[in-house]
């Protein structure tokens, strides 16, 4: 596209990470070769070593991230990090004027990270969690989101009513009524039980913030029924099927138009992002409309995503309107 575009678009010379020997030999061979910007690796360990290291021989856009580390002065990195995603939910809830979250994430390690990074984001906003449910088998969902919302029979009300009248009658069911939104991070399957099972549970009027975990990008209807009403954020590329560079990439690889199309808008992003890395760290308000998202740089040269917003509504997907960043 640069190229039809009249511009002048930088040689590009292709090493395999995963049969490095040494992260010095490759760099030696890099300079040799007068590589003048480094893109990737894609693998957490690797990015770990880069991060640990003093300095780097070559300006390096690490295609993921470490964890924590400041890392050395020529170190960018970029990534789907999850973390951005959960703090996109705050953000947006924070918009939409709520402060009292429920979370429902996935047991394990994966789902730890997303529930820090958002809570660390919402309560310094000056939210509270008053909720969490770590998600694992099917079959535990009902009594998890009963145990989350309190769900109880009101016995004494039933009692006095059946008094009343003589007759047995169902006891009436109430729930905490203080969670005004659940943070859910989860795939599409766990959420196409998740929602039917608030609906179930007397909670389908509390909005649900989801990250991008929970959209398939398969077309399934039958899927986006059963999740009629959640919100989720989600790249610019996957919201935007009639984007011409979309258009012209899935007509050379079909897939990009799926869940693996947001690689291919990482790959995009990776490439406008190169020769605006000075940039983005001199001006650190500056932005860049991406296809993975808009990108800013935070602390630690670590590239943030923002996302647009979209809702599963009667089987379809429809895009929301911005709000205020």
């Amino acid at each position: 596209q640069a190229q039809q575009a009249g511009q002048n678009p930088p040689s590009i010379e292709f090493y395999d990470s995963s049969r490095l020997s040494s992260l010095d030999d490759f760099y030696r061979k890099a300079q040799a070769a007068g590589v003048q910007l480094v893109v990737g690796p894609l693998e957490k360990p690797l990015v770990k070593q880069l991060a640990a290291r003093p300095q780097l021989p070559i300006t390096t856009l690490a295609l993921n991230y470490s964890e924590g580390e400041q890392g050395p002065a020529q170190l960018f990195q970029f990534g789907l990090a999850a973390e951005d995603e959960a703090r996109e939910v705050s953000r947006r809830a924070r918009a939409d004027g709520l402060h009292r979250a429920a979370a429902l994430v996935p047991k394990g390690e994966w789902g730890d990270r997303v529930l820090k990074a958002f809570r660390q984001d919402w309560e310094a906003n000056g939210g509270s969690v008053i909720g969490i449910e770590r998600v694992d088998q099917p079959v535990a969902l009902a009594q998890q989101i009963a145990d989350l919302f309190q769900l109880r029979q009101s016995e004494g009300r039933a009692k006095s009513l059946q008094s009343t009248v003589g007759t047995q009658v169902a006891a009436q069911p109430s729930r905490r009524q203080d969670i005004e939104f659940i943070f859910l991070a989860s795939t599409p399957q766990q959420a196409q039980q998740i929602k039917p099972t608030l609906n179930f549970q007397y909670a389908g009027d509390v909005p649900v913030y989801a990250t991008s975990n929970v959209f398939s990008a398969s077309g399934d209807q039958n899927q986006y029924n059963d999740m009629n009403g959640v919100m989720f954020c989600e790249t610019p590329w996957l919201l935007d099927a009639n984007g011409p560079l979309r258009r012209q990439v899935t007509a050379q690889w079909p897939q990009a138009g799926g869940s693996l199309g947001r690689l291919y808008a990482m790959g995009v992003d990776a490439y406008r992002l190169a020769p605006r890395l000075g940039q983005l760290k001199a001006l650190p308000d500056s932005r860049i409309e991406g296809e993975s998202g808009s990108l800013g740089m935070a602390a630690g040269q670590r590239i943030e995503r923002q996302l647009p917003w979209a809702k599963f509504v009667g089987g379809q997907v429809t895009r929301l309107p911005d709000t205020l960043r």
